[in-house]
């Protein structure tokens, strides 16, 4: 009878715990109540503060029409512009070629939009969670595989938004953690409003790598605009 109990309560315990994809969805209510992000057509503005590996202050015009794939790379401080539909890039302004500033499309698309962003099917969302503290806040850690990357995103137990998340590149033991800090609304979501980067290994301390911040948006409504 001892350890009948003795079960039941362990299946008990381990069952209070939500699912990867349960801790996602309510995460996703949080930020994106009323499913905004996909039909989403805005113009945001950034500044990018980095000083590791190297200085770089920017001001950045990021434009995303999620209904139709475009997405509108501006860097005001270099003069540069490069416009992206799903198939097509064409560059409005500067030297830097497509192959350049290809990277530029999926990366702030995803980032921006997380954790909208992980209801595509790139990433594997793996179902056990792990509750832990996340530099001090009481969250559950998420899992999701990509094809070359390991990613872990951090969500609070109290409201289910979006702490923080780290990642590492072909499964190498360095990585990047990134830490959020507050929200702005935006055309009826709550986003992360400023990201802190840091560099991680097995063997040093993190290394301050820089910040971004989401400063404003407006609309953004023509294609040639």
């Amino acid at each position: 009878m001892t350890k009948y109990l003795y079960l039941v309560f362990l299946i008990s315990a381990c069952s209070t715990n939500p699912s990867g994809k349960q801790v996602l969805k309510k995460s996703i209510e949080f930020h994106d109540p009323n499913s905004n992000w996909n039909s989403l057509l805005e113009r945001f503005s950034l500044q990018s503060d980095f000083i590791y590996p190297e200085t770089a202050l920017y001001n950045l015009l990021i434009g995303l029409d999620n209904l139709n794939k475009r997405v509108s790379y501006s860097n005001e401080t270099l003069a540069q512009r490069v416009d992206f539909t799903d198939t097509t890039c064409v560059v409005i302004l500067g030297d830097k070629s497509c192959e350049q500033t290809a990277w530029t499309k999926n990366f702030y698309h995803f980032i921006l939009g997380l954790p909208m962003t992980l209801q595509n099917d790139e990433g594997i969302i793996q179902e056990s969670v792990e509750p832990m503290t996340f530099h001090d806040e009481a969250s559950y850690r998420v899992a999701v595989d990509f094809e070359k990357e390991k990613w872990h995103f951090y969500f609070s137990k109290a409201d289910y938004h979006l702490v923080g998340f780290a990642f590492n590149k072909n499964f190498e033991s360095k990585a990047e953690e990134i830490r959020t800090n507050g929200l702005i609304e935006i055309a009826g979501m709550k986003l992360p409003k400023t990201r802190s980067w840091w560099i991680t290994t097995d063997s040093i301390r993190p290394i301050y790598s820089g910040r971004d911040e989401i400063m404003g948006s407006s609309s953004w409504e023509k294609l040639t605009n």
